[in-house]
């Protein structure tokens, strides 16, 4: 079944409805999945709509990717690479330095457009400079034979043909407006708030943005290119798609080096083809990008060599046959001041914990112990150290600014430890309780098992189906005992330490790829290609065709931009788009229980519901006039409630809100004359107007 898809939905309906007449006779080609997914894909007269976003994307992921192979080249590993290698591990290291950047110019206020697209061009102007360097030294050396071309581009074909579709609606997806709460709460809300003050601040009303907000520095730096935020952000949705062909790229390498072409090929199509990848890239969550940090961390430990410095001589991950370049072996460890490697890996893990907090538990710890294993073991404490340094490089930004805004560098967490401002016991405990580690029960743990196992709405049974054969693959029985210990990690970690939110299992997903890749290529017995064909055959179909419907997100992958801008906001809010669309201008309304406001066009006074609510902020200790006068000092011409919000909000199992806010104390208002009776926006959303001060 799918638990989130509605009473009586199961992963068999999609694949009867797949095809019409096939399974279900009397089923139109109209009604069916297929039928239904191509329509969405026929209204091609709107893609040159998506021209600026794709260019804009284009050139920030160009700036990454130089800033990644320039960062390669000075620390010299750009030629132990390959160049799929190369572009995606520079991906993700250059969008980590460049939200570094943008962090840093960001809160000095130099962020504007002109100076964003000049500054996004220098490192393609100097990693272009190398690469004529080089060019120039190559043109002296004989060349090298190299595989013929049909060898080495058919597999790249055939996976095509496979992943393709995937890829395709991934990034027409991703151009599409957002539907999702978190997103218009704080990862899109964020950017959009520092772009309209032409700085990044502190936002003492939206508590999300003081986390680490790396990933969503791409949706700032969009906004800055096409100088405009609702085309901006999804600019940034384009570049976070992007995160997964490069995640799939360091999987198969890794699944290739531990085992076989065949591991790589079949790891990349289990990763790119899982419904849950697609859902991380058509929304802008950072669970996308996390996952990716994660590939990238388990394909560098598996890259070293005896001499790479990173001591992977044992560490379960290394291989004979590491197929790296011959220039792998130019440096000894004994010749650096530290370990470049570990490093890079040091920044990685540092980029998944600027991803998201939990980035700390699944990547920097575990990983901080391997280097300081693989230290001990090759006698070279420049591994532990190279760590520690990529690592604090990357988090000491995002920390000082927290210390300089709250006094706390984990802000919100860690409130016993460090205190904040802006925050206090009682907020601090409800944060902890939605927050927080559940209940310890079996009946939990198994059932959280079968979800990550396969129950999961957007999870795919090639995970279970594969994987578990991996430890007969003779050769990689090492590795798959690491990998395999490593998932257990995560898994038990995210059971044990989180609130248990399905997204934050995902990092899981790369190791578990990697698994299956090797889990595929177990035997190479005819029988056994026939069932593994097969398997994947079916399995794609059908996670292809639901990730087609609107069960997996917003599928109106060629509609309309202009109209789906209004719309949208429509279909997510209609009272809030009907007060968006209504108030006078210069109107600034104070919203009550209302934080989903990225789509809004005007000024506005909010919070999130775990920060203190404004209204009772401005009445508290004041009389009802003296409200009314502190109302009008700030601006505020209207007062937004939403009910809706707040039974949801005070319902058994939520957040709870706050018991200030009562029809009491509004009537009370009303009695006063601070506010007119109030205009009703939608079943349970009231208007208030501010009365203006009399006149003396």
């Amino acid at each position: 079944p799918l638990p989130n898809a509605g009473k009586g939905i199961r992963r068999w309906d999609i694949l009867v409805q797949s095809v019409p007449e096939l399974f279900l006779p009397g089923l139109k080609y109209s009604e069916s999945f297929l039928g239904q997914a191509l329509d969405e894909l026929s209204h091609v007269e709107n893609l040159p709509q998506r021209l600026p976003i794709v260019l804009a994307a284009g050139l920030i992921a160009g700036s990454a990717i130089a800033t990644g192979f320039v960062t390669l080249r000075g620390l010299r590993l750009f030629a132990r690479l390959t160049t799929s290698e190369r572009i995606a591990l520079g991906y993700g290291l250059g969008t980590t330095l460049l939200g570094l950047a943008t962090l840093i110019v960001g809160r000095m206020g130099w962020i504007a457009p002109w100076p964003v697209r000049i500054g996004l061009v220098l490192p393609i102007l100097i990693e272009l400079s190398w690469r004529i360097a080089d060019r120039k030294r190559a043109s002296a050396t004989p060349p090298t034979g190299s595989p013929p071309f049909f060898r080495r581009i058919g597999p790249l074909v055939g996976l095509g043909l496979v992943v393709g579709p995937f890829l395709v609606i991934m990034a027409l997806g991703a151009m599409l407006p957002t539907i999702d709460f978190d997103a218009i709460e704080y990862h899109l809300q964020g950017p959009k708030e520092y772009f309209q003050a032409g700085r990044i601040t502190f936002l003492p009303h939206n508590v999300y943005t003081s986390m680490p907000f790396s990933i969503e520095m791409l949706h700032l730096l969009g906004m800055e290119v096409v100088n405009d935020w609702w085309l901006g952000a999804l600019v940034g949705q384009l570049l976070i798609a992007g995160f997964a062909p490069a995640a799939a790229v360091l999987i198969a390498r890794t699944a290739r080096r531990l085992g076989s072409p065949r591991a790589g090929w079949v790891a990349a199509v289990v990763y790119l083809t899982t419904p849950w990848i697609y859902r991380l890239a058509v929304l802008p969550y950072v669970e996308g990008p996390l996952c990716y940090f994660h590939a990238a961390l388990l394909f560098l430990v598996g890259l070293g060599t005896r001499d790479s410095g990173l001591g992977t001589r044992d560490s379960g991950l290394g291989t004979r046959d590491s197929g790296l370049s011959p220039q792998s072996e130019v440096l000894s460890p004994e010749s650096r001041v530290l370990s470049p490697e570990s490093l890079v890996l040091g920044l990685m893990a540092g980029g998944a914990m600027a991803t998201k907090y939990p980035g700390l538990i699944s990547a920097v710890i575990p990983f901080s112990v391997w280097a300081i294993w693989a230290s001990w073991r090759e006698r070279n404490g420049r591994i532990a150290i190279g760590f520690v340094l990529g690592v604090g490089l990357v988090m000491a930004p995002w920390l000082v600014k927290n210390v300089i805004d709250t006094g706390n560098p984990v802000y919100p967490l860690g409130y016993k430890v460090f205190g904040a401002s802006h925050w206090n016991a009682d907020r601090d405990a409800k944060w902890s309780a939605a927050h927080g580690p559940k209940p310890v029960e079996v009946g939990a743990f198994l059932r959280s098992v079968v979800d990550v196992a396969g129950r999961s709405d957007w999870q795919s049974p090639l995970f279970l189906a594969l994987a578990p054969l991996a430890i007969l693959r003779a050769g990689s029985r090492r590795a798959v005992g690491w990998l395999t210990a490593y998932s257990a990690y995560l898994f038990l970690t995210w059971w044990l330490f989180t609130h248990r939110l399905d997204r934050f299992w995902l990092p899981i997903l790369p190791g578990l790829a990697i698994l299956a890749g090797l889990g595929a290529d177990w035997t190479r017995s005819r029988l056994w290609t026939v069932v593994l064909v097969g398997l994947l055959g079916l399995a794609i179909w059908i996670n292809g065709l639901y990730c087609s419907t609107a069960l997996a997100g917003l599928n109106e992958w060629t509609g309309d931009l202009n109209l789906l801008r209004t719309s949208v906001p429509q279909r997510l809010n209609a009272p809030l788009v009907k007060l968006d669309s209504e108030l006078p201008p210069g109107a600034r309304p104070l919203l009550v229980a209302q934080a989903a406001v990225f789509h809004l066009n005007r000024p506005i006074v909010y919070n999130t519901v775990f920060n203190e609510e404004n209204i009772e902020l401005l009445a508290r200790g004041r009389t009802p006039g003296e409200l009314g006068e502190e109302l009008h000092r700030q601006g505020i011409t209207h007062v937004y409630v939403d009910w809706s919000e707040i039974a949801r909000y005070r319902s058994p199992g939520n957040y709870g809100f706050t018991p200030f806010v009562t029809a009491e104390f509004f009537e009370e208002l009303v009695r006063s004359g601070v506010l007119d009776r109030p205009t009703r926006m939608g079943p349970r959303q009231e208007l208030y107007l501010v009365r203006a001060r009399p006149k003396p």
